[in-house]
């Protein structure tokens, strides 16, 4: 029997299973057959106590910041979030369903599982006590959802660097009166056409920290300030696209 890490239990152990149990930094690299072997020797020096159990740390709020900023990331192509399994030493992707297999307990035990996919998705532990602004909420959200382009993973399939557009000129008929101008569209519209299809590309290619100010100018060309009413659909559209 091999104690989970992960999950706080005791699982069978098998010469096929024994990569999905015993921890990388334990067993280290090889083939299955010696790891399994190694680790049959190390346990019959043991003896077996019924009531044993393995390394069941509770960590602090401080601790689950500090694993956000390092064993968690958000991928684009195709879109998924991914945490850093401890026992197979690679990245995993992640639901709200298969969260408790590759999330270790002592992070989410304190707060429970639905706290802990919140975090996960959000990537930051909230932090209740802070009451923002509707400005300063939206460039809390623009800041921690994108961050900035020093601090953006770079590895190909993260980052999207070119958006190609075609523009197509319209034909010039001087015996005919000019068309006229075309409406322009609203607050609201440009932000159901613009979010969040082209918002996590957009933001991939700036290279100033991005702030709602250059969310509405940059990405909605729509003139900054903008009303209390339009701060608001802003917020719930950002939070919207994740």
């Amino acid at each position: 029997m091999i104690w989970n890490i992960i999950t706080w239990r005791w699982c069978l152990a098998t010469t096929e299973n024994i990569l999905e149990l015993c921890p990388l930094s334990v067993r280290g690299f090889g083939d299955p057959d010696d790891i399994w072997t190694d680790v049959r020797s190390k346990a019959s020096r043991q003896s077996y106590d019924p009531q044993q159990r393995g390394d069941t740390p509770v960590h602090n709020e401080e601790k689950r910041r500090e694993w956000l900023r390092e064993s968690r990331r958000r991928k684009c192509l195709p879109e998924r979030i991914e945490i850093w399994n401890l026992i197979q030493g690679r990245w995993m992707a992640v639901t709200q369903e298969n969260l408790a297999e590759h999330y270790s307990r002592s992070y989410w035990e304190p707060i429970g599982l639905r706290k802990a996919w919140e975090e996960i998705e959000a990537g930051a532990v909230a932090d209740p006590e802070v009451e923002l602004t509707l400005r300063e909420h939206a460039e809390f959200l623009a800041e921690h959802l994108f961050g900035t382009l020093r601090e953006a993973p770079e590895t190909p399939d993260e980052r999207i660097s070119i958006i190609a557009e075609e523009f197509y000129p319209a034909r010039a008929e001087p015996e005919q009166a000019p068309p006229p101008s075309p409406q322009l569209p609203t607050f609201e519209e440009r932000l159901d056409a613009r979010m969040p299809e082209v918002l996590e590309i957009w933001a991939a290619t700036q290279t100033d920290h991005i702030t709602s100010r250059l969310v509405v100018e940059g990405l909605l060309h729509y003139q900054w300030p903008i009303s209390t009413i339009h701060q608001r659909a802003l917020v719930q559209a950002m939070q919207q696209a994740g």
